[in-house]
């Protein structure tokens, strides 16, 4: 890598291999001073000394302005980096990384931007011009751990790595979208979540004639579809699967609520989705074997006077 950033980390080690002599060297003179020190001997000390304290001062200096090795890898079991021979744009490295045992996400890139390294998650162009993540993490902790742990390891160059990390505390699927008969095999569409990653535009097609999980693909230039996101194994498969079936054939309704609904809906524990619409009003989308719950407490009858 002829890079800013990969020079930039070899200055370190330099410096960190220069910075070892010079402490070698001070250990050294103050073993082997005499009893009475002769004032040339005391200012070679002297020079040692401060040569320690400003090669220190530097390092520091440096590694202050790159990103520390994350303390605790929430999220990654194991990542992949590819450093590209020339920058690509501003990509300077492209990266898998698998999270929560579970999901392998391709096609992440490690950027140089005018404030330095930033990771770029996957993104799709649409029709219109816009470029929308595949897959993103739900939390500024998470994208902050992701960052931490894959520059931090780019500038290391340490480009494989495995981590032991727990198990996602929670796999859902939400938002299913139902498709008109036209779509033929394609039957919706809806979010994956995997902890604190989320995973757009995930399918539910008919195989063979029955309804299975259809990770999101997309069209590369050459004509070529490229799956971004991936079960890391049979296992996740099976339980993502399980998931957005349940999601998809989960029956759900649709009410206008008002802000007081709402806020009753909220203390009584059922599960709702809320938007406002153009109009202002709360668009309130809940299952439909919910109602009789979403009933009772949005039309639950005043409590009798007392006398």
């Amino acid at each position: 890598m002829a890079d800013n950033l990969t020079i930039e980390a070899e200055y370190i080690n330099q410096m960190s291999s220069e910075l070892d002599e010079a402490v070698s060297l001070l250990e050294k003179q103050q073993k082997e001073m005499p009893l009475t020190p002769s004032s040339e001997y005391l200012r070679q000390m002297q020079e040692t000394a401060l040569r320690v304290e400003k090669l220190q001062k530097k390092i520091n200096a440096i590694k202050g302005d790159l990103p520390s090795e994350a303390k605790t890898n929430i999220s990654i079991s194991k990542f992949s980096i590819s450093p590209l021979p020339q920058p690509i744009n501003s990509s300077v490295a492209v990266c898998s990384a698998t999270f929560y045992n579970t999901l392998t996400v391709n096609g992440i890139t490690i950027n140089n931007g005018r404030k330095g390294l930033y990771v770029k998650m996957p993104q799709k162009r649409t029709k219109q011009g816009r470029f929308l993540d595949v897959c993103h993490p739900l939390s500024a902790d998470e994208r902050r751990n992701i960052n931490e742990t894959l520059i931090s390891a780019y500038l290391k160059g340490n480009f494989k790595q495995e981590f032991e990390v727990k198990y996602p505390k929670e796999i859902t699927a939400q938002n299913s979208v139902r498709y008109p008969p036209e779509y033929g095999n394609s039957l919706a569409r809806m979010d994956l979540v995997i902890d604190d990653m989320v995973v757009h535009n995930a399918k539910i097609i008919n195989r063979n004639g029955e309804p299975r999980l259809s990770m999101p693909s997309y069209k590369a230039k050459d004509g070529s579809y490229t799956t971004i996101c991936v079960p890391s194994s049979k296992e996740s498969y099976a339980e993502l699967n399980s998931k957005a079936l349940e999601e998809f054939n989960t029956e759900y309704s649709f009410r206008k609520f008002s802000d007081t609904d709402v806020d009753a809906l909220k203390e009584s524990g059922v599960k709702f989705q809320s938007r406002k619409n153009e109009n202002g009003e709360n668009i309130v989308k809940f299952k439909t074997a919910d109602l009789q719950k979403v009933n009772a407490v949005v039309y639950q009858a005043p409590a009798a006077p007392k006398i």
